[in-house]
């Protein structure tokens, strides 16, 4: 492992933090919002006779028409068009769509910002909150300030590098991927305690329980990757689903990195000071 690696995952962190910054700033949140944390209309529709792409096709032609951000859901019964929107006549969207696919019935649901906004407020704290219980449980696991820095460091380099993706990606903050959120942090304290569980509690060269704890790491992270990948196939990426499994996707490819390279470093650099 070349350590001279970790700059370039710290300069990606800091990179990251002054997007987010700037984002912040000019728009007042990190990310932008989905209907149900912004406030809206959220339209429903099922169609009589219209298949997934048939349905995918005309989602995409209404995105790039009217400017609103849709998304397909399937069931065992049927697939249905999701539409957010806010500053739009419904009843002429409704015309068009039913002018290319026949519309069998809608519904319309409209979402008070107000309650958006205190949704919103409650994923902000739950985060937070999270993240507070996330680092007392580290520094009680391993009592030792480094170690437990690095771990800690290497879950806010996640979070944080995975909200500047989704930012270029496109991906809006949503209550699913919010959970997602919430995964990620679980996903990325999984392999660094893996990591300085193997190479500060159990004995030997560092070297030689590094490369033991990344082979099982990356056989976990693979695995994860090829059933979040099948999820995205099969659902399509303006699914609630395939969001989700988006976010968890580019946290997990992040967090190879992170733990392997930045965690490894300071947890090498670490013990070769304490003289292992």
């Amino acid at each position: 492992m070349n350590r001279k690696l970790i700059f370039i995952t710290i300069g990606l962190l800091l990179f990251s933090l002054g997007f987010l910054g700037y984002k912040q700033t000019t728009t007042g949140f990190l990310l932008d919002k989905s209907i149900e944390l912004e406030g809206g209309n959220l339209i429903t529709i099922s169609f009589s006779d219209a298949g997934f792409f048939e349905i995918s096709d005309l989602r995409d032609k209404l995105q790039k028409e009217y400017e609103i951000s849709g998304y397909t859901t399937t069931s065992a019964i049927e697939t249905q068009l999701s539409i957010e929107c806010s500053e739009i006549n419904i009843g002429n969207l409704i015309d068009d769509i039913n002018k290319t696919l026949e519309i069998k019935n809608y519904g319309v649901s409209e979402i008070d910002p107000k309650l958006s906004s205190e949704i919103l407020g409650e994923i902000v704290y739950s985060v937070i909150f999270a993240f507070v219980a996330m680092v007392i449980i580290i520094f009680i696991l391993f009592r030792s300030f480094i170690p437990s820095f690095a771990v800690i460091l290497c879950a806010f380099s996640d979070i944080t590098i995975t909200l500047f993706l989704m930012n270029i990606i496109g991906i809006p903050l949503s209550i699913a991927t919010f959970i997602s959120l919430l995964m990620v942090l679980g996903y990325s304290v999984d392999t660094d305690i893996l990591l300085t569980t193997r190479t500060l509690k159990e004995r030997g060269n560092f070297d030689l329980q590094y490369r033991s704890a990344f082979k099982t790491g990356l056989t976990m992270s693979a695995t994860s990757l090829v059933a979040l990948t099948s999820i995205l196939l099969i659902t399509g990426y303006s699914s609630v689903f395939g969001q989700l499994a988006s976010v968890l996707i580019i946290a997990l490819l992040i967090d190879i990195p992170n733990t392997w390279i930045q965690n490894a470093t300071i947890l090498g650099v670490y013990l070769e000071k304490r003289g292992r």
